[in-house]
């Protein structure tokens, strides 16, 4: 592929997306030093990307395992209408990383039906045994959310008078949270800090999710290592880890160990930490985003979403944006806004030029043309802040737009026309410099007001005031002065293009009969609206029908300053009434005439509304041992990426909300009470100095009490099930605490993701292993279903042993497999397993061995399959003393009738 060619090129369009490239110009010459710190901060982007998953919606990991594995192993008709629409489903779910829609956060209706997609999962477990992860209870939930239009209809609810926190499916908050409960949870944080907090405060929620206890209680489940998504993060860090060796600057190297200290800790102090080394380093050439970063997508504006993204300094285009960095506080000084929210001094405004060198998480596969962080006010004001103008995603935006008749479509003079062709691309790039640069930057909050007082609006009214400041200074002479504007003809361009996006062909993006509900695309529509209502009334602005009409750009700054004077002021001030107000007055209702209007001439375009990217491949090129450079591929297309990605960046359980409750239980004071019960209990049964010793230690004290599993089966008997205080003993660090939970876990709920926990905690220690095995996987007849899946997937390769145990003990019992295609699937994973040979039998082995035999002895015609399987008639002549036991062992089950 030609290289040159490659920025805008289309890959694949579906739905209302199109799928383009990006390319790294410049890569090939960089220094294999600076190569691979983009190399590895790139692994570290790659590696979160479970986590967006499952932040967008609580079902929707599972849901992508469902539907990758129909797409990767369904041997039935491709080109039938249901299974097109079936694929174009899981693009959809792949480009949004879930089950709604990525600007309009409305959720997808399949166009494929439910029983069509039962039909093919219970095929490929009968045929296949793939999906074995699933019980029918489980799928049943599963199509509900998929099918269901009253479950989880929208992801993100940020205005209206409805609970917000209610109203979203967003999974930043546990099922019956109330906003007022969740506002009052983080409003006593702030109250609670100390004097350190107050002077540099963390973003309380930021690196959290909010769960709720048995007795209404809140708490956070912190994202770390070690906690909730602690798997995804320490991919991520050991990526990290690798990338300190090739940093571009000592400062970028203590920013990513703070960072690492975060991801380890999840003390928001070493985030604040981070965000100041990172913003102080202005002299790497290579840079990157990697954390919890932007709030949008929850409703309540706290949680962050897990974003990663790499970037390589422009050198040459960057002199636009330092021009404008070196003229902040000129900026700030004459910004139409009252003088009590300036900056006295800005501090540290850097901005770059970018190109991008690998996207993730919430940056892919839609990404943003600009950025500007960190986030934290008090940080910008101390400290600074640095933004960047990604040049190469421009670039393609603007090959791919080229021609595509939508100017023709939506514009009717010519002259306008013309004054787009000639400054479009200029000022649009100028006004995200400016947005990114001086627009975030700018402004200060009054003292004592939360930069959370916003809540909902607090996106809607940080982009419009950076849109409005690059707006108002886009018609400065300044900018003439500093060589960035070729003439004072060109910020009309800008003006124009601006109210026409907000006010008309941004419409394009959304359904008919629905509200605008972005955060960008609401800022537009709130900053186009006012001015159209104020030229109306002064006869500057015209909109008949579809047909702008401007014809005095100079009042439309007018406009512009008057409308940023009161959005900072808002901010400033916290003004969260009137901040709501104005929101909702301008920017979510579309009139349905002018939209339907809209949508019938943009139809007639056929293009696709939203675009996004695919990554460039990066591979390492060896020379025996050495790695000698990292090489780039273009190649790759949509679903070939996206699979892959599942492969090899697949970090999370399918359900990590779930496996977190189940690691770090919570319990309310009527399980603690019962725990201490037990505890007194198991220290009477005690004798000796040991047992006075331990009952002056109180509930915590964590030994183990020496009692014998006799009396562990006999007092868990006597507890009898109770799923609360089972997690809670399964959490602590006793061996009889953690018997007894085992015994008194209610096995009807028991699913995969639960089990799986359980088998891995269980899995080192042989008498956990065994009481999981004997005491409750025995009784859940799902077991042998899991145990198989266990088998089957490499994942889970350290299970095997548990598994083979758990079979065992199942066909002990009688049980059957319900088809025979599960039967071979074993037999081939059991052949395999026992099929090395080595000085010794493994524990792998041994269980592996009393499956077979167990299994043999308890259905005749596996007996016979096992007796006859080739791996079984060559170990009768190997002449291997390992080969040989299994022969003799298997021989002697099945010739015993006892």
């Amino acid at each position: 592929m030609n290289k040159l060619n490659i920025a805008g090129q289309s890959v694949i369009r579906f739905a209302d997306i199109e799928v383009l490239r990006y390319q790294i110009d410049g890569f090939e010459a960089l220094p294999l030093k600076r190569k691979l710190l983009v190399y590895h901060l790139s692994q570290a982007t790659l590696a979160g990307r479970d986590i967006i998953f499952d932040q967008n919606g609580r079902y929707n990991l599972r849901i992508r395992h469902i539907l990758e594995t129909i797409y990767t192993h369904y041997e039935g008709a491709r080109e039938t209408d249901e299974f097109v629409a079936l694929e174009e489903y899981l693009y959809r779910v792949w480009f949004a990383s879930g089950i709604h829609h990525h600007y309009g956060c409305d959720k997808f209706v399949p166009n494929f039906s439910q029983s069509y997609l039962s039909g093919i999962v219970e095929g490929l477990q009968r045929e296949h045994a793939l999906l074995l992860e699933y019980s029918q209870d489980e799928l049943a939930d599963i199509y509900a959310e998929i099918f269901d239009p009253t479950r989880s209809p929208k992801s993100t609810e940020q205005s209206g008078e409805a609970d917000l926190v209610e109203a979203s499916s967003v999974n930043f908050y546990d099922r019956g949270v109330e906003q007022k409960a969740v506002e009052a949870y983080y409003q006593a944080l702030q109250d609670e800090a100390d004097e350190d907090e107050r002077q540099a405060p963390p973003s309380y929620g930021l690196n959290s999710r909010i769960a709720q206890t048995a007795d209404g209680t809140l708490y956070e489940q912190v994202y770390k290592q070690g906690g909730l998504y602690g798997e995804a993060l320490y991919r991520i860090s050991a990526h990290l880890k690798d990338a300190l060796e090739y940093v571009d600057t000592e400062m970028q190297a203590e920013a990513i160990k703070s960072l690492l200290a975060y991801y380890r800790t999840g003390n928001l102090k070493h985030y604040n930490d981070f965000c100041i080394k990172w913003v102080q380093d202005t002299a790497v050439s290579v840079d990157f985003i990697n954390g919890f970063t932007e709030v949008y997508a929850d409703p309540l504006g706290l949680k962050g979403s897990w974003e990663g993204l790499v970037h390589i300094k422009n050198p040459i285009a960057s002199e636009r944006t330092d021009k404008i960095c070196r003229e902040a506080k000129w900026f700030e000084e004459h910004a139409p806004i009252d003088d009590r929210f300036k900056k006295a001094e800005p501090k540290g405004i850097s901005a770059s030029v970018v190109t991008v060198a690998m996207l993730g998480g919430d940056s892919y596969p839609a990404t943003p043309i600009g950025i500007n962080l960190p986030n934290a006010d008090w940080i910008r004001a101390e400290y600074g802040s640095k933004s960047v103008t990604i040049d190469n995603i421009h670039a393609a935006y603007r090959e791919a737009s080229r021609h595509n008749g939508m100017d023709a479509a939506f514009i009717a003079d010519a002259e306008v026309r013309a004054l787009l062709e000639r400054y479009d691309g200029l000022t649009d790039e100028l006004h995200t410099d400016l947005h990114e640069c001086l627009g975030h930057g700018s402004g200060q909050l009054s003292p004592g007001v939360s930069p959370d007082a916003l809540g909902a609006y607090a996106s809607v009214n940080e982009e419009a005031r950076a849109d409005l400041f690059a707006l108002y200074y886009m018609a400065d002479e300044h900018l003439l002065e500093l060589g960035l504007l070729p003439d004072a003809d060109a910020y009309k361009a800008c003006y124009y293009r601006y109210l026409l996006n907000g006010l008309v062909t941004q419409l394009v993006r959304i359904p008919l009969g629905a509200n605008i509900e972005e955060a960008h695309m609401r800022n537009r529509a709130l900053i186009a609206r006012y001015a159209l209502e104020r030229g109306e009334q002064e006869g500057t602005i015209e909109l008949n029908g579809l047909d702008l009409k401007i014809t005095n750009y100079e009042a439309l700054r007018g406009y512009f300053a008057d409308l940023l004077r009161e959005v900072q002021r808002m901010k400033s001030e916290g003004d969260f009434a009137a901040c709501k107000q104005m929101v909702e007055r301008y920017a979510v209702q579309i009139d349905a005439d002018l939209h339907e209007e809209v949508l019938k001439r943009y139809k007639a375009l056929n293009l696709a509304p939203y675009k996004g990217f695919v990554n460039p491949k990066m591979t390492l090129r060896y020379e025996g041992e050495a790695i000698v450079d990292v090489e780039l591929d273009y190649t790759e297309a949509y679903a070939e990426q996206m699979l892959r990605y599942s492969r090899e960046y697949w970090t999370l359980p399918l359900n990590p909300v779930q496996e977190e409750r189940l690691r770090d239980p919570r319990p309310s004071a009527k399980t603690l009470e019962k725990a201490k019960e037990l505890r007194a209990k198991l220290r009477h049964s005690m004798d000796g100095v040991i047992s006075t010793s331990m009952r002056d230690k109180g509930l915590d004290y964590g030994i183990n009490f020496g009692l014998t599993m006799e009396f562990i089966v006999r007092l868990a008997k006597e507890l009898g099930e109770d799923g609360l205080l089972a997690s809670y003993l399964l959490s602590r660090d006793v061996r009889e605490l953690q018997l007894i939970g085992q015994q008194i876990y209610p096995a009807s709920c028991l699913n995969f993701s639960i089990a799986t926990a359980l088998a891995e905690r269980s899995m080192p220690n042989p008498e956990l292993r065994d009481c999981l095995c004997k005491h409750l996987f025995d009784r859940n007849t799902m077991l042998p279903q899991y145990a198989l899946a266990w088998l089957t997937q490499a994942r889970y390769k350290d299970l095997s042993t548990i598994a083979y145990t758990t079979l065992a003990r199942h066909f002990t019992f009688g049980y059957k497999f319900a088809h025979k295609s599960w039967e071979q699937c074993l037999l081939r994973c059991a052949f395999k397993t026992l099929d090395e040979d080595a000085p010794y039998m493994t524990s792998e082995q041994r269980a592996a061995l009393l499956m077979l035999k167990r299994w043999g002895r308890s259905d005749k015609d596996i007996q016979a399959q096992i007796l006859q399987a080739p791996e079984f008639v060559r170990w009768e002549t190997s002449g291997s003393c390992l080969f040989g036991e299994y022969v003799d062992d298997i021989k002697f089950e099945f010739s015993y009738e006892g």
